[in-house]
């Protein structure tokens, strides 16, 4: 039997997924929730191979086996695992495939696999294998002939039906210069910025199950088997959430900063070999390699700047369209909305500072504010020398209390 591979459009489009054939239907059965914590697992997986931080080489496949709970036709991705693609050496033994090797590297592969199930859900009894993922650095992030035969292979034998998760880490700004480059040219200032707002409001994540259909119009019916696009929600529980906003707040540590910076300069020293020619026609020296200076791990201001500079950004963003729509409106390009009109000129008489042809009132609550400030501080102070006075006070009565009795 021939399984030909197909990627089907999102189940949204009613129209495409009418094609599927048979077995497809225009909406999705499935009600899909995804919870944060598996994302910043997939992250944080690729994270760690692609910056050296993992024991797999930077061009090992990132993949791994997704863990939830399934209640009728409502499925949860929760949590991700690691996994690796193979113990074989590439090109030796069927390294190249997903647990390939001899087989003894095989039964190692699978044994290893079946232990990371086992650990967790020793801790998760609840848990099932739901699927797994894979992250792509192609801009396109479309699934691959491999991932079609993995997901309809060996990954069945852990779930009947898994579902496929592909992480998209490509860079979105290479895809929007491409998109420039092919004459979509960006026409106003308003339009680059609400492509930006989209493009960062959308998480770079693509969900799948396989179908299998079959073509009755051909003389020869073979059966086929598609990747169907499924939407999915994010969930979250109140214990989730409060670990999520601690690994948002927590700060890299020295150790792993320094580990970070002594792993980037050995790769750099490797790649400057003794005795390379430069454009010039010299002698290069790989003793004479440049010193870096020891990276020093961002502190808590930094990181504060860095957050606020992001909101700001995102500010900008929101208000170019706003002023974009505006100037639409004004021209008569696009019909008036009064609703928005509304909310727009609401916004806009919140901040009558900015608003104020006369900067004098606002440097003056400026001030006003700055010596409330001072006078706070100050207070603070003699409220602390008061405080210490007094212990000083009442330790000499004592002490000379103490003396009397002793008739010193």
């Amino acid at each position: 039997m021939t399984i030909m591979m197909d990627v089907d459009p999102p189940s949204r489009d009613a129209a495409a997924t009418s094609e599927t054939g048979a077995g497809g239907g225009s909406q999705q059965e499935k009600t899909l929730k995804v919870h944060p914590l598996a994302i910043i697992g997939i992250s944080d997986h690729h994270t760690r191979v692609v910056t050296g931080g993992s024991a797999l080489p930077k061009t090992a496949p990132v993949m791994g086996l997704l863990f939830g709970y399934q209640d009728g036709l409502t499925v949860s991705i929760v949590d991700a695992e690691e996994m690796e693609y193979s113990f074989a050496d590439e090109g030796k033994h069927g390294g190249g495939e997903f647990g390939g090797g001899t087989e003894d590297q095989q039964a190692q592969h699978k044994s290893s696999i079946q232990t990371k199930i086992d650990l967790h859900r020793k801790v998760f009894p609840l848990h099932e294998v739901i699927g797994w993922y894979r992250v792509s650095n192609d801009p396109d992030g479309i699934p691959t002939e491999a991932d079609l035969h993995m997901n309809n292979g060996k990954m069945r034998e852990y779930n009947e039906s898994p579902l496929f998760v592909l992480m998209n880490a490509g860079s979105q700004e290479a895809v929007s210069s491409e998109k420039k480059g092919s004459g979509k040219e960006v026409s106003s200032k308003g339009d680059e910025a609400r492509e930006k707002l989209e493009r960062d409001e959308q998480l770079p994540l693509s969900v799948y199950e396989t179908l299998v259909t079959v073509n009755s119009t051909e003389d020869e019916a073979q059966p086929r088997a598609v990747f169907v696009n499924l939407e999915f929600e994010l969930e979250t529980i109140e214990p989730e959430r409060i670990a999520v906003e601690k690994v948002f707040k927590t700060q890299p540590s020295l150790v792993a900063v320094m580990a970070s910076s002594a792993a980037a300069s050995a790769a750099d020293a490797s790649d400057a070999k003794p005795g390379k020619s430069d454009s010039k026609g010299g002698k290069v020296d790989g003793s004479d390699t440049a010193i870096k200076a020891p990276v020093i791990p961002p502190s808590g201001l930094d990181m504060h700047l860095q957050s606020i500079q992001t909101s700001i950004q995102a500010m900008n963003t929101r208000v170019a369209i706003l002023i974009d729509f505006l100037k639409k409106t004004q021209s008569g390009e696009i019909p008036p909305n009064h609703k928005l009109l509304r909310q727009v000129d609401s916004l806009v008489r919140q901040l009558p500072f900015v608003l104020s042809s006369s900067k004098s009132r606002l440097s003056q609550e400026l001030e006003s504010e700055y010596d409330d400030m001072l006078m706070l501080s100050y207070l603070a102070s003699v409220a602390k020398a008061a405080k210490a006075v007094h212990g000083y006070t009442e330790k000499f009565r004592i002490l000379h209390e103490e003396n009397k009795r002793r008739g010193f």
